[in-house]
């Protein structure tokens, strides 16, 4: 009997504990789905924190050359709208670098542009040496002086024919600097600026006064003049103040 009795009573607490479940309002039940939903938010929210903060770009410095011509984007990935596009050759400045999904991206300046580039076609920028004793500034002059009249000829990298950039990269080469960049505006970017030139350093000039923009380069001869290919040859002309190229100048590099 008391057997029976208890079996009565499991069975009724059973039946009570469904009709409780079953009697949920809606509005009890979707506040149950509610808070569920919002436990499962919270994962997810808890892991793209994660995911943020496993891409956190690194601090860092020091200067890359790219190794064929190389997008510069908004932000670090592939489908980033392009800021420029580099040439081959190019130095930039890193300053960040991030992982992301398995690439590395370096934060870099260009050209007064700031943007990121894949690390697939940077490579490390070893800056030429200081300038030793056998290649002072009068020995740069030396080696340049042997070229005059030589023709200007666009593009040009040899006493058949140079261009501006090209005269001053053949003539560091031969006074024993080694070689520098190819082009001026990556030539600017590689030497450090001074405001006090000397012999043998590089000029760099806008195409109009006051212009912002690096279009030609050649060697401080002293005495207020310039030694480089420009016009239609290569020659000495004077930059002081009032003239043509003093007019034109932007700032002075020196690899020493």
């Amino acid at each position: 009997m008391k057997k029976k009795n208890l079996f009565t009573a499991i069975t009724a607490g059973t039946l009570a504990l469904t009709i409780s479940f079953t009697g949920l309002t809606a509005g009890q039940q979707n506040t149950a789905s509610a808070e569920s939903l919002t436990s499962t938010n919270e994962v997810h929210k808890s892991t793209a924190i994660t995911t943020v903060a496993s891409s956190t770009a690194t601090k860092i410095s020091g200067k890359y050359k790219t190794t064929a011509a190389l997008n510069m984007r908004k932000s670090a990935s592939t489908k980033s709208k392009v800021i420029l596009t580099a040439k081959k050759g190019a130095i930039v400045k890193a300053t960040y670098k991030k992982k992301v999904s398995g690439t590395t991206w370096y934060k870099v300046t260009y050209n007064g542009k700031t943007g990121w580039m894949t690390s697939a076609y940077l490579k490390k920028y070893k800056k030429v040496s200081k300038v030793s004793n056998s290649a002072t500034g009068s020995a740069i002059i030396n080696a340049g002086r042997k070229y005059l009249g030589v023709p200007y000829v666009w593009g040009g990298t040899t006493p058949s024919g140079f261009d501006c950039s090209g005269f001053t990269q053949y003539t560091y080469n031969q006074a024993g600097m080694g070689s520098i960049p190819r082009n001026s505006r990556a030539q600017r970017e590689a030497a450090s600026y001074t405001s006090n030139p000397q012999v043998g350093d590089l000029i760099f000039f806008s195409e109009n006064p006051g212009g912002s923009y690096i279009t030609h380069v050649g060697l401080y001869a002293g005495n207020g003049q310039v030694l480089h290919a420009a016009g239609n040859q290569v020659q000495y002309q004077s930059i002081s103040s009032g003239s043509y190229w003093g007019a034109r100048i932007m700032s002075y590099g020196t690899f020493r």
